[in-house]
């Protein structure tokens, strides 16, 4: 990686991202999230073999892997009934020998967020209010932190990568999903949990969770390997074909 090579970047990477382990927190280990995190596992393997000391997650979910969940998520039929956040977590950590932690709860915001120390944050959750929360929680605090936020639909999805820290003095100026679209504060989800995989699969195309967490990891490896990004993340339409990147101002 060159000086000049950086130099061209709209958003450089943080120095200490290419030193020291970067440690990353995931909230919602489901559909998206269980892709991601397995796609984390694949990057900490790469560039550790790379000589960069790697990534450190913690991954937070509360819910137990379901029949529905499986096919469509990353998980097997020896799962059903474990906790998500465990059995991905621990699979990781057998098989890479790494000492990743599983949170077996939701993240609290009012509680986890004051403390939370890391580098990178990312939310696959499907509660708009749940993100607005975040957003608002960090309004007047000063933070390195970035958040990369995935959301998706049945065929349609969006990730996008931001400044977690509101606070006016903050470095980090990419616009996060809050930004984005303020209307998630008060928005209400249909939610309704899937008790089949006719219904699962009704509301969610197949390939989609896959689809969003490509441009996930697409985006934390030209991050790490490559040393910065000239877009923030991307639209997804995996119906047309389409991927419109979202390109940084």
């Amino acid at each position: 990686m060159t000086t000049s090579s950086i130099k061209s970047f709209k958003f450089c990477t943080p120095d200490h991202w290419l030193r020291k382990p970067v440690k990353i927190c995931l909230i919602g280990v489901g559909g998206t999230g269980s892709e991601v995190l397995a796609s984390l596992a694949r990057i900490d393997y790469a560039i550790r073999e790379l000589g960069h000391p790697g990534l450190h997650v913690t991954a937070w979910d509360g819910d137990v892997v379901e029949r529905p969940n499986i096919g469509r998520q990353a998980f097997y039929p020896a799962d059903l009934g474990q906790n998500k956040a465990t059995i991905t977590i621990q699979r990781i950590n057998y098989l890479y020998g790494r000492d990743w932690v599983a949170m077996p709860r939701m993240l609290d915001i009012n509680e986890d967020c004051s403390g939370m120390n890391c580098d990178l944050l990312i939310t696959c959750v499907d509660v708009a209010q749940f993100r607005a929360d975040l957003a608002k929680c960090q309004n007047n605090l000063y933070s390195r932190c970035l958040w990369l936020d995935t959301g998706n639909g049945e065929s349609t999805g969006q990730v996008i990568l931001g400044r977690l820290g509101h606070a006016n003095e903050n470095p980090i100026k990419l616009p996060s999903v809050f930004d984005f679209y303020p209307e998630l504060d008060g928005m209400v989800d249909n939610n309704t949990p899937s008790c089949s995989m006719e219904v699962a699969l009704s509301n969610q195309d197949l390939p989609i969770n896959r689809a969003i967490a490509n441009v996930a990891m697409q985006l934390i490896w030209s991050l790490l390997r490559h040393g910065g990004l000239n877009h923030q993340g991307a639209f997804v339409d995996i119906r047309k074909g389409a991927q419109t990147p979202i390109n940084i101002l």
